[in-house]
């Protein structure tokens, strides 16, 4: 895939640029913001592997000149948003309390490597994970842990621009926080622009409560965790989407129909059809079961993964995105 070669200035905005790597209907490819201001840049989120870094950090330099990047801020603890930490030495790597304590149960690059490979590639979540993932280089990622951590509100300096970081999770994932520069505000992976989300952690009224926080800061523009750049109606408009996803899911709880089976009936009544990703319903739907059956945590990531892997394998002949080589 094409990774961006320049990064784009976030309009109406002196010091502030996106990298962003992916558009619809991908996993893995999230936006980075960067802060360069005066002698000093931090950058919010690092890609999945050194390629993608390195290119990020290529893309930047006529902006960045002979500053080095003082701060990493990384938005929750997957992969997509923190393996590429070690390719800014010396920086300060913020994250909440909470992220950094589930880092410890993420899936490592070496555990993503694994499961990439040693995955039988005839198996739903061996044809899903090279599909989506194969051109991932895992070997290249590192956990490279938060260096300072925080719980609630913290806030930093960028030159002349003030960075405020707000925990908003647990939602997508254990930890979330997201990031405010003026009138821009970075959510991370509490919203996905363009897909069906994937959300580990929920439940989905903890999602609701983390998008509709962003709202109350009255963005100009909001930075996604994927997708494109947009506004405050269009993040409004995902919460009514969210909204609409946690009613489904409690009537068909409720109801008693299994979770394959109401994902099956979702989607068949066209829910969101210009949305890509359908088979992360499954994920968010498995979450969301888990939470409204008072079974306290959500399954693990590899079973939320499968579930999600199989649905898609059934459905191989109408799935959006065409593979990709191992």
């Amino acid at each position: 895939m094409d990774l961006p070669t320049r990064l784009t200035p976030v309009s109406g905005s002196d010091h502030l640029y996106l990298w962003s790597p992916g558009g619809a209907g991908l996993w893995g490819y999230a936006n980075c913001l960067w802060i360069i201001s005066g002698d000093e840049a931090a950058v919010v989120d690092t890609p999945y592997d050194r390629p993608m870094t390195e290119a990020m950090i290529a893309a930047a330099r006529p902006w960045l000149g002979d500053r080095r990047v003082r701060t990493v801020v990384n938005t929750h603890a997957n992969g997509d948003h923190s393996f590429g930490n070690h390719l800014f030495p010396g920086a300060e790597i913020v994250a909440t309390e909470a992220a950094r304590v589930h880092q410890h149960h993420e899936p490592t690059p070496a555990d993503m490597h694994a499961l990439l490979h040693a995955s039988p590639p005839d198996s739903p979540l061996g044809w899903y994970v090279r599909r989506h993932f194969g051109g991932f280089d895992f070997t290249s990622g590192r956990v490279t842990p938060a260096t300072t951590t925080f719980s609630g509100q913290h806030s930093f300096a960028v030159g002349d621009e003030e960075v405020h970081l707000y925990e908003v999770g647990p939602a997508h994932h254990d930890g979330d926080l997201v990031v405010r520069v003026g009138d821009v505000v970075c959510t991370g992976d509490i919203f996905f622009h363009g897909d069906h989300p994937a959300h580990w952690a929920g439940p989905l009224q903890n999602v609701i409560d983390a998008c509709e926080r962003v709202l109350r800061l009255d963005p100009r523009v909001v930075v996604p965790g994927h997708g494109e750049v947009t506004t405050a109606d269009e993040l409004a408009e995902h919460v009514g989407y969210l909204r609409a996803v946690q009613r489904e899911a409690r009537l068909r709880h409720e109801a008693g129909i299994p979770l394959e089976e109401a994902v099956d009936d979702l989607i068949g009544q066209s829910f969101y059809p210009q949305l890509g990703l359908p088979e992360r319903l499954m994920i968010v739907l498995g979450v969301e079961y888990a939470h409204l059956s008072g079974a306290g945590a959500a399954p693990g990531v590899v079973e939320l993964a499968g579930k999600a892997a199989a649905w898609s394998f059934g459905r191989r002949d109408g799935a959006r995105v065409a593979p990709v080589s191992a």
